[in-house]
């Protein structure tokens, strides 16, 4: 198998400690800009240590993988190239992609399958804001993991990020890069889709079939 076969995955973790496991949208949240945080950093710029494994996925299939950890394996977790990012109740570790099968002992042995983790009722309405911000939406219709869900929120940030000229870039940075994950009703779900310039279909990878229609973004001013 040559390496441009071989399967590259930009991975995540979320801390999940037992007696305070986060909230399942800021989970979402902190993928969100974590990955973003990641594409932007300057250490992804060309000739920056992370370039190279960053552009060799992104050129390829953006594959997402959420883990989880606690206590000392996310310690240890730390130590792996990447950055941490938190996010209302959660902290999630963005690791620099690479091949699924060269992951460092430290992330490999953490767990994929997800924690259950209390769910919010369907968003009816969005409330209006004040602040430019992107909002994602997941597809009410899809059952998916948290963690599943998670990296089509990442997905769907990240396209989004791309697609952003750079004065809209700027005034997001300049507002904080706030970002609004929902889980909608179905009725807002259709709402959305008629605006959101972003939309995910998933590889297929896990969980759903490919082609599957999974989150719509779209950016918002204040």
């Amino acid at each position: 198998m040559t390496a441009e076969d071989r399967p590259r995955a930009l991975q995540m973790a979320t801390r999940v400690e037992k007696l305070s496991p986060p909230q399942v949208e800021d989970v979402f949240g902190a993928a969100a800009r974590g990955v973003i945080a990641m594409l932007d950093d300057h250490r992804n710029l060309a000739g920056g240590e992370w370039h190279e494994d960053i552009q060799a996925w992104n050129g390829a299939r953006i594959r997402k993988i959420m883990r989880r950890a606690r206590g000392a394996a996310w310690e240890k977790a730390q130590e792996v190239p990447g950055l941490t990012v938190h996010y209302g109740s959660a902290q999630v570790r963005v690791f620099v992609p690479g091949f699924i099968d060269e992951a460092p002992p430290a992330l490999a042995k953490l767990q994929i399958q997800s924690t259950p983790l209390d769910e919010p009722d369907p968003t009816a309405r969005l409330e209006p804001t004040e602040h430019t911000t992107l909002t994602i939406a997941l597809n009410p219709d899809v059952e998916m993991s948290w963690g599943k869900r998670a990296a089509q929120v990442a997905h769907a940030a990240q396209r989004s990020w791309e697609s952003l000229d750079r004065t809209d870039r700027l005034d997001w940075n300049a507002d904080g890069r706030r970002v609004r994950v929902v889980q909608p009703t179905v009725a807002l779900w259709e709402t959305l889709l008629t605006t959101a310039p972003t939309t995910i279909r998933d590889g297929g990878f896990t969980e759903v079939a490919p082609g599957t229609l999974t989150t719509a973004a779209q950016l918002s001013r204040g």
